[in-house]
């Protein structure tokens, strides 16, 4: 079955290593994010992390599962839907080091299976909250 994918990024005046450590310390989410306020979980491959995401004024929670990691460059994290087959949605989280002290911070979402393909405009609707993610990050890192 074919996957649907989204993406933003937003080039953050910081290196890479420090990005990665803010986005990647769940703990610390509620001193910056507003998208998602709470945030536990170490980021570990194979732990699940428990996320409360604020998306268009409702608070849910969301427990994805730690999938892959590139320390200081990106890290990948997958929630199944029941199962593969009815749906998957995995969101990488990549810090691409442009220099000058500068770095492209780019989140890419990708969804699979039959709930996914169904739903995808409704799924793809609460991405929009990201791009204040990305904001919120940008104004910590210049509060620092």
């Amino acid at each position: 079955m074919k996957s649907k994918t989204h993406r933003i990024s937003k080039v953050i005046a910081s290196d890479a290593k420090s990005l990665f450590t803010i986005v990647s310390n769940f703990e610390n989410y509620n001193a910056w994010n507003t998208v998602i306020p709470n945030a536990k979980g170490v980021l570990a491959v194979g732990n699940e992390l428990q996320l409360m995401i604020n998306m268009s004024g409702t608070t849910k929670p969301f427990n994805p599962t730690v999938i892959a990691i590139t320390p200081d460059r990106s890290f990948l994290l997958s929630k199944v839907l029941l199962s593969k087959f009815l749906g998957e949605l995995s969101h990488q989280f990549e810090f691409k080091d442009l220099g000058n002290h500068r770095t492209e911070f780019i989140q890419t979402w990708t969804g699979k299976g039959v709930l996914v393909k169904l739903m995808w405009s409704k799924i793809s609707e609460g991405f929009a909250d990201f791009e204040t993610f990305n904001t919120d990050l940008e104004k910590y890192v210049r509060s620092q």
